[in-house]
């Protein structure tokens, strides 16, 4: 807790990549072998997807920092400092695979930290499988990453199609709201989310009246909303990734159409979709997991707001539920490293120990409990829908009784923005 502090009272701000990481070098580091924990990532600083391999970047560095600043992970009455090596992988799942492999068998690093986007995930956890390598990771969500029967893959974001019901089921509370659009980009996640939108959505009581899968590589946004304005959806549900999700709602602005309801599968959680859009992305919907307000307790950042507090410090923009699932991610495998007294290097019996204590504990994070299915995916987490209002993302669905939250969302006809 004393790092988290003075991280926060320093106001650290984020050092550029070449001073603070050591990327796609696998030289080594400060520590000899067996004196520290030395830790694999390979993620997207580069391609379509390197904007949220940077999002888990941050949280790994940051869990770093805190964990180092008291002078490493306890073990059995020492401590032992943290080093990560990181790769690009330039956001392709083949290149992934391979980096994964070279920092198993060249780098010889002792553990694995997942890396972003589901074909790279996918790749990963099968390289790391064949090694025996637990592999956490909070940046991809497909359903069937979890469908292989693989023993060492844990993810910390619910399933996609689980992901966003709570965004499309807020939806039914909507006065006089009885019909709704969906459209999605053809990528996997983002149409799983489609069909979770629809299914969620008839079982709200809503009248599925447009379904669309458009390319991820649509120029003409304009014409896509506007075919689906001429269905008069009370409601739009759009299953996206951060670009989609802004060329959607400036599309919305150019032809002056505003539902009563808009729902996105992600973007609207990401801090560049209210620093882009500024007033037009007030009362956005968005599915979530995540918010720093939730009474959640850490061992290592001691609350799901301290964590937020040290982000804010150390990067100057708020965390989103990416962030704070990969910094879970981290903490989980730290937990049971302490909990089996595990030092560095570690062995293949120590990694399947690691796998072995976290399918029978549940982790107590800043994120909140994780505990994770026969498959590996997230058990004990339901998904949340969140608003923007008055530039902040506001829990607004469901009723989380165990958490004393009610949340009311705010409907159209609101000031309009547009």
């Amino acid at each position: 807790m004393q790092a988290v502090r003075r991280i926060v009272a320093a106001g650290v701000t984020v050092l550029c990549a070449a001073a603070l990481l050591v990327v796609g070098t696998g030289l080594p580091g400060a520590y000899a072998q067996g004196e520290a924990f030395r830790i694999g990532v390979a993620l997207p600083l580069s391609g379509p997807l390197a904007a949220e391999g940077r999002q888990v970047q941050q949280a790994y560095e940051l869990w770093k920092a805190v964990v180092n600043a008291e002078g490493g992970i306890p073990v059995n009455g020492r401590r032992y400092p943290v080093e990560i090596i990181y790769y690009d992988d330039e956001s392709s799942g083949q290149r992934n695979g391979q980096l994964i492999e070279r920092l198993i068998t060249v780098d010889n690093v002792d553990l694995l930290l997942g890396g972003v986007g589901d074909d790279s995930v996918s790749a990963a956890s099968t390289a790391a499988e064949r090694y025996g390598y637990p592999y956490f990771f909070g940046g991809a969500s497909a359903d069937p990453i979890f469908d292989r029967g693989y023993y060492f893959t844990f993810g910390l974001l619910n399933k996609a199609f689980d992901a966003v019901r709570s965004a499309a089921e807020v939806f039914g509370r909507i006065p006089g709201a009885k019909t709704v659009a969906v459209i999605a980009g053809d990528h996997l996640v983002t149409q799983l989310a489609a069909e979770s939108f629809r299914y969620s959505a008839e079982r709200a009581g809503l009248k599925v009246v447009h379904f669309e899968i458009f390319p991820m590589t649509l120029e003409d946004y304009v014409s896509l909303v506007r075919n689906v304005r001429g269905k008069e959806p009370d409601v739009l549900l759009v299953g996206s990734l951060l670009p989609q999700s802004l060329q959607v709602m400036r599309a919305l602005m150019a032809i002056g159409w505003r539902p009563k309801g808009i729902a996105f599968s992600y973007g609207p959680t990401a801090p560049d979709f209210v620093e882009q859009l500024g007033e037009a992305a007030e009362y956005v919907i968005a599915a979530s997991e995540w918010l720093p307000e939730l009474p959640y307790k850490d061992p290592v950042f001691w609350s799901a707001r301290g964590f937020a507090e040290a982000f804010r410090a150390r990067y100057g923009v708020e965390p989103d539920y990416v962030h704070a699932a990969a910094a879970a991610a981290a903490i989980v495998q730290q937990a049971a490293v302490q909990a089996l007294g595990i030092t560095p290097p570690v062995t293949a019996g120590d990694r399947a120990a690691i796998a072995h204590w976290v399918r029978q504990n549940t982790v107590h994070t800043l994120y909140g409990p994780v505990r994770f299915a026969e498959d590996g995916s997230l058990l004990t987490k339901a998904p949340i829908a969140v608003q923007i209002q008055n530039g902040r993302l506001v829990h607004v669905y469901p009723r989380l009784v165990e958490l004393n939250l009610n949340p009311q969302p705010v409907w159209y006809p609101a000031p309009s923005r547009f």
